[in-house]
This record gives structure tokens, C-alpha cells and sequence, in this order.
């Protein structure tokens, strides 16, 4: 609900004020890899599929700023399968999932047809892990904060309209991955990678 109203202000603003100021609202999907540590550790049994992920954002900027200001809602979903390195006598073939909801801060070029650039930032995420989809058992909940870094290369269409390539790399949990291994927990504290296509509509 909270994410709602945030996103309802935004698109109040766009629609008020896109005269004075830069608006883009934008959407895209993609895939990488989920969990890579926790994936390849030799001496854990839990194999990741592919994931699935998908945005909608919204970015707000003047053009004399360097940076423009963007909030992104970011959604994973992963295949989990292997053997609970927590609890051995327990078998895990079900998924995860995540809600992001990010704050960035977003720098592009300014070239004619392609324009080329950079975001960071920090955000909030909630998971729910569903170890077992076939027994519909219930998931574990967890909530955690999360870093982004990522890339961005972007291809004009036309005055308004634009499509874009992003890697990045989100962070889940930076906190708590200094702590000693042992206290680490399944699809908690680790790094994902992603590759998303989406397209930008600019509002003026």
C-alpha cells in the first residue's frame, strides 16, 4: 500500500508539472543469475534456475543536474531446488521471490541517438522463500536492505520514446553478509546479476 501511494504522488507530479522539469517513466524485463554464491559454493547442495525479473520506474531530473533522481520496483523469481544446508533432513524444490523497491540515482550521456550512463542506489526488499511448491507449504518471510549498481546503455526511437539495455548487480543484504558464514541463510545475504530490456517514455 505504501508503494502505491508513493507511486500515485509521482505520477501526480508528472502530470502537473512535466513543463518545468524532465519525467521518464519506463518498464522492462529480463533474466541472469540469482544467488551466485550460495549457487556455486561446492560445499552447498542448492541449485538456483535462471530468474525472471521485471521493473516499472519512474525518473525525475532538471537538465542542468548531473544526476537524475529515479524510485524503481524491482521483481525477481527463482527456482530453488537442493537439500537445506540448515537442516539436511529437509529437501527444497519450490522458489523465491522478491519485491524492491529502489531509490537511484541516474547519470546518462547526452549524445544524439545514444546515450550511455550509470545508476546506484539503495533499496528495501521483501522475499518470500517457498521451499516446497508440490505440498504447498508456507514460506518463510524475510525483509532486508539491498544495493544496486548498474549500467546503462539507451537508444533513442524517437523525441519520446526510447529503449534501453541494463545490466546490474543487486546486493541483497549487504549488512549481513559481514557477519560469519554461519549465521548466512537460504536466498538471504548474496548477489544477483541481471541483464533487463525495457523502454523509457519521456514526458517532454
Amino acid at each position: 500500500m505504501k508503494n502505491i501511494l508513493v507511486l500515485t504522488c509521482l505520477l501526480t507530479l508528472v502530470f502537473t508539472d512535466v513543463k518545468a522539469q524532465n519525467f521518464e517513466i519506463g518498464f522492462g524485463l529480463g533474466s541472469g543469475g540469482a544467488y551466485l554464491f550460495e549457487a556455486y559454493d561446492s560445499g552447498v547442495d542448492i541449485d538456483y534456475t535462471m530468474p525472471f525479473s521485471s521493473y516499472v520506474d519512474l525518473k525525475y531530473g532538471k537538465p542542468e543536474n548531473y544526476f537524475g533522481v529515479k524510485l524503481r520496483f524491482q521483481y525477481m523469481n527463482a527456482g530453488i531446488q537442493g537439500t537445506d544446508w540448515k537442516n539436511p533432513n529437509l529437501e527444497i524444490d519450490g522458489e523465491v521471490s522478491s519485491l524492491t523497491t529502489l531509490f537511484l540515482l541516474e547519470h546518462l550521456s547526452t549524445e544524439r541517438n545514444w546515450n550511455r550512463g550509470y545508476n546506484f542506489g539503495l533499496g528495501f526488499t521483501n522475499q518470500l522463500l517457498r521451499p516446497d511448491l508440490i505440498n504447498s507449504s508456507s514460506g518463510v518471510k524475510s525483509s532486508f536492505i539491498c544495493f544496486h549498481l548498474g549500467g546503462v546503455l539507451r537508444k533513442n526511437i524517437n523525441e519520446h520514446l526510447s529503449f534501453q539495455i541494463e545490466p546490474s548487480l543487486l546486493w541483497f543484504d549487504p549488512v549481513n553478509s559481514m557477519r560469519n558464514s554461519d549465521k548466512w541463510q537460504i536466498a538471504g545475504e548474496d548477489l544477483n546479476i541481471l541483464v533487463q530490456f525495457g523502454m523509457i517514455y519521456k514526458f517532454n
